[in-house]
């Protein structure tokens, strides 16, 4: 049961046209060679079971694409894991298309349709049609949290997939839709000097605290050249900041067979250079990012508080 597409998906009237039954499909997928993506697609099961949340929802989305009797062009997260923009939190259990609001075209239980007034660009991305980078994170940002749209707009904007300029004019384009107002407050904090979606998890918690905003990926040298480039850097306090902590002290060209104690060792040597050039550095990971007040107390402990 070999699939002849990319995606590696395996569809039952693909099957049938090779002269597989239902019989042998349910067999399949009872003695755990093929795993049901959704009616009528099917993955090897060791794909599957290795593949993690955003991989499976874009093998659904894939799935729901090639089950649609109407070709249809796909947005909000759909698009976004398409695209490979990263989310904070669960992928929805449905797929997200657009129409024109004059076309007609009902949601259904797998699939949610929004009306648009005019189709917004679009673009093909492994055989499925999706809206633009730029529209799909603007689409994210009107209709998601602050947090989820600030993700997808820094993610953009750090890999050169869109620029602000292309984001603003996509902003432009749903001026008098639903949402404009929070996607206009995304793109107002969203920034491209954030490399990872634990710094923008990070700086939208600093936001709702009400921390004085820090800037981003600050270089410093010393005699012997570069030191470091730190996520977080507060001028008044001359404090670093370090999302996770990893990889920031060590150089661009490190190599990458470097064994796991070469590595931490090298990062050890970074920050003896870095300490005498500040004042503190404070770190924090996943955990403290996800709670607000857990961070608040990290930061607070080395001087980092609320602006009045």
């Amino acid at each position: 049961m070999e699939s002849t597409r990319a995606s590696g998906l395996v569809l039952s009237g693909d099957m049938a046209a090779q002269g597989i039954g239902p019989g042998e499909i349910r067999r399949a997928v009872r003695d755990n060679v093929l795993a049901r993506v959704r009616r009528g697609a099917y993955l090897p099961a060791s794909a599957w079971s290795g593949a993690r949340p955003a991989s499976r929802y874009r093998f659904f989305v894939q799935a729901t694409a090639a089950a649609m009797r109407t070709p249809a062009v796909l947005s909000h997260e759909s698009a976004a894991v398409m695209h490979g923009i990263p989310r904070i939190g669960p992928w929805p259990e449905v797929v997200h298309a657009v129409r024109e609001r004059t076309t007609g075209g009902r949601s259904s239980a797998k699939i949610v349709r929004h009306g648009v007034p005019q189709m917004p660009d679009v673009v093909v991305v492994d055989g499925v049609a999706v809206t633009g980078v730029a529209r799909t994170v603007i689409d994210l940002a009107r209709s998601s949290s602050f947090l989820t749209g600030v993700v997808g707009a820094d993610h953009v904007l750090a890999s050169g997939m869109s620029t602000r300029e292309e984001l603003e004019h996509a902003l432009h384009e749903v001026r008098r839709m639903h949402g404009y107002r929070k996607a206009r407050q995304v793109l107002d904090f969203a920034d491209g000097r954030s490399q990872s979606v634990g710094e923008s998890l990070s700086r939208v918690r600093m936001h709702e605290i009400g921390l004085p905003a820090p800037d981003l990926q600050v270089e410093f040298r010393d005699d012997d050249g570069f030191v470091a480039r730190v996520d977080f850097w507060w001028e008044s306090l001359r404090l670093v900041g370090e999302f996770d902590g990893r990889g920031k002290y060590v150089p661009a060209d490190a190599d990458e067979r470097l064994s796991t104690s070469e590595v931490v060792y090298r990062e050890k040597q970074r920050e003896d250079r870095l300490r005498p050039l500040v004042s503190s550095l404070v770190r924090w990971g996943w955990r403290e990012a996800w709670n607000r007040t857990v961070l608040e107390t990290v930061l607070a402990r080395v001087g980092l508080r609320r602006s009045h």
